[in-house]
């Protein structure tokens, strides 16, 4: 994870960079990402993330439980999915695509 905050004249925003394992504990991931969201109050955020959880609402056809956690936690945080459903896909590899990237902002 890697967190970069850029200060301009009249905001700040901070660029928040962070990836999951398919293999590890997304929570552990949401749990940093949320450290550093919690310490910003009131600050412009922007999160690219691969975080390898599958919802409809960032292209994929089903919804898996880390799916379902990373959406707790855009909720949760009252971020914004700039993913679009109908996007091609960030992942493809044989007979396998997906988005397991996402780009989230705060409001």
């Amino acid at each position: 994870m890697v967190a970069l905050k850029i200060l301009a004249s009249s905001f700040h925003i901070t660029i928040i960079s962070a990836y999951s394992s398919p293999t590890q504990n997304v929570y552990t991931t949401l749990q940093e990402i949320q450290e550093i969201i919690s310490s910003l109050p009131e600050e412009k955020i922007i999160i690219g993330a691969d975080l390898n959880g599958h919802n409809t609402l960032w292209g994929y056809r089903s919804n898996d439980n880390r799916g379902k956690d990373i959406l707790d936690f855009i909720l949760v945080n009252n971020l914004n999915i700039i993913n679009k459903p109908d996007a091609l896909p960030t992942f493809q590899r044989n007979n396998s695509v997906g988005w397991t990237d996402l780009t989230l902002c705060s409001q």
